[in-house]
């Protein structure tokens, strides 16, 4: 039997301006709520996102990586990124060739450069 994965759900303290954020990074529509992200490609997958009052106390167990075309798509996606709102985030990573960055609502993710 072959299972496809469907949703993905992300808990989050303000779940429409995550979803804003996110819609605008990966350039997906959101539904009529506002809390659902819909590619507009293959992805086969949407990102659902649900108001939660849980405080976050650690790191996320998984994150978001993100693989950019160049070198000039990698700064161009960071640099939205940040207009969008996240922030660069330092977790011990050191010199690494990505972005180490934090979404409005703290979820790390990397903004890889291509392989």
């Amino acid at each position: 039997m072959t299972l496809n994965l469907r949703t993905l759900g992300w808990d989050a303290h303000d779940p429409h301006r995550l979803a804003r954020f996110w819609s605008g990074l990966l350039g997906w529509e959101t539904t009529g709520d506002g809390l659902t992200l819909v590619p507009d490609d293959d992805t086969g997958f949407d990102i659902r996102f649900a108001p939660t009052q849980v405080p976050r106390t650690a790191h996320n167990k998984s994150h978001v990586d993100l693989r950019t075309e160049s070198p000039e798509h990698q700064q161009e996606t960071v640099e939205l990124a940040l207009r969008l709102g996240a922030r660069h985030l330092d977790i011990g990573q050191g010199d690494v060739p990505w972005a180490v960055m934090a979404d409005p609502d703290g979820n790390e993710f990397c903004v890889h450069p291509p392989r």
